[in-house]
């Protein structure tokens, strides 16, 4: 599903990183661990496309992405790529449920209001779909920033830091939830953090 071969990124001015190789099969869960500062969320961008690679090679589910052009990889990442963020990005003029449905929309114009109710329902979020974004609790903002990055059944799901402001309870029921939810779709789910909570929930693991 996800791998990698001599993926190295370097940041003008000079900063560089040059990761460890990755071959992780479908439907496979990987935990990436490392102190802050080590090139982690640099990782995450490369592997999503957001960066490009300074050099190496990069393939989801048997796509190179790097060897894609801009408009291609855009399209690729919409339809077979998840990203769950540190940082929540809605779009607060919307309430939670046209926040799922635009998210349906990219790259194509997907109606399917069920699966906006069942995923929002697993995810304690059905008594509010006509809420705007900034009526909800940060736990029930994170719970939707799940529901983005897995409402359109990603191949992958790649999580930045999804624990590392949470009490220990709260960490428990998120790893729960995005393992739970990409299960569900059969997604590969690829969690990046320096919370060694959540070691324990992963056989798969890469320490940078």
């Amino acid at each position: 599903m996800v791998k990698t071969a001599d993926l190295h990124f370097e940041y003008p001015g000079g900063e560089s990183f040059t990761f460890p190789d990755i071959a992780l099969p479908p439907k496979e869960h990987l935990l990436i661990l490392g102190p802050s500062g080590i090139g982690k969320t640099t990782l995450l961008h490369l592997l999503s496309g957001i960066l490009p690679a300074s050099r190496g090679i990069i393939s989801i589910d048997g796509v190179e992405i790097t060897s894609l052009n801009r408009k291609a990889l855009d399209e690729f990442r919409g339809a077979n790529i998840g990203l769950v963020f540190q940082q929540y990005h809605y779009v607060k003029s919307l309430n939670v449920e046209e926040n799922l449905k635009l998210r349906q929309h990219f790259p194509k114009k997907l109606v399917d209001k069920e699966r906006r109710i069942a995923i929002a329902e697993r995810l304690g979020l059905g008594d509010h779909l006509n809420k705007k974004v900034t009526e909800l609790s940060q736990g029930q903002q994170q719970r939707l920033s799940i529901a983005l990055g897995l409402i359109h059944r990603p191949k992958v799901v790649f999580a930045d830091e999804p624990t590392s402001n949470l009490d220990d309870s709260n960490c428990e029921q998120v790893l729960t939830l995005l393992k739970d939810e990409a299960d569900l779709c059969e997604s590969s789910l690829v969690i990046i953090t320096h919370d060694h909570r959540v070691t324990q929930h992963f056989s798969n693991q890469i320490v940078l």
